[in-house]
């Protein structure tokens, strides 16, 4: 059987959690302005929008919005403050222009996927709403170099066997690369594959698990072309 390569999209091939913690910052200047724990704010958002994540199966729209306006309904009711509905409502809406922002794509991120084009069949694997996912994939411009694009409920070993499956790939000598240990590599490893770990300075806390071992690490997406012989 051929080999292939999958790649994960957000924060691997395109930039998307530095919006999230530009959010994050804003609110936290608005939690510290209402003399409000602004740092112990964002441990408690962090916490409820991974619940959230959770709760909804998924990465949706919603969640973080929801998150940002359930923190402050939090810190109302914990230190007895009446709510304002007008600045809950600007809360929420620092989670909702997140999506707002044009995407971004990771320096010599379309080098590596036409390199790597001419020779193995590439696949995208990412997580997330479709018409999010889609959006970003159109202003990224990289969906071209795609044989297949899976935006996928969940990622676990079952989902990355099915993909090998379906596109009659190897799992042995067959790549996965992302930034996530948690969704991207560890359930590569276990189903088989080789894994590429890709660090990134804002992986967010949900997708953090110690690895199992058996991979490789990379600082950035070019690292790929010198891995993939």
């Amino acid at each position: 059987m051929p080999c292939g390569v999958l790649f994960d999209f957000d924060d691997t091939l395109v930039e998307t959690t530095i919006h999230f913690n530009h959010a994050k910052e804003k609110f936290a200047g608005i939690m510290s302005s209402l003399d409000f724990p602004a740092e112990e704010a964002l441990e408690t958002l962090n916490r409820i929008d991974i619940r959230n994540v959770k709760h909804c199966g998924g990465f949706f729209k919603e969640c973080f919005p929801r998150a940002l306006g359930e923190t402050y309904d939090y810190y109302c009711k914990h230190l007895k403050r009446e709510t304002d509905l007008g600045l809950r409502k600007e809360i929420e809406n620092l989670g909702w222009q997140v999506y707002e922002h044009p995407v971004k794509t990771m320096k010599n991120a379309g080098i590596v996927l036409k390199e790597l084009h001419g020779r193995y069949p590439l696949y995208l694997a990412t997580r997330g709403e479709p018409e999010v996912q889609e959006a970003r994939l159109e202003q990224s411009g990289l969906a071209r170099w795609f044989k297949k694009i899976y935006v996928l409920a969940k990622k676990d070993p079952d989902t990355y066997l099915s993909i090998a499956e379906e596109q009659k790939i190897a799992p042995r000598s067959s790549w996965i690369i992302g930034n996530s240990m948690k969704s991207d590599i560890n359930p590569a490893i276990k189903a088989g594959f080789n894994g590429i770990y890709i660090h990134h300075p804002h992986t967010w806390d949900y997708e953090t698990e110690e690895p199992i071992g058996g991979h490789i690490e990379a600082e950035s997406i070019m690292d790929v072309l010198n891995i993939i012989s």
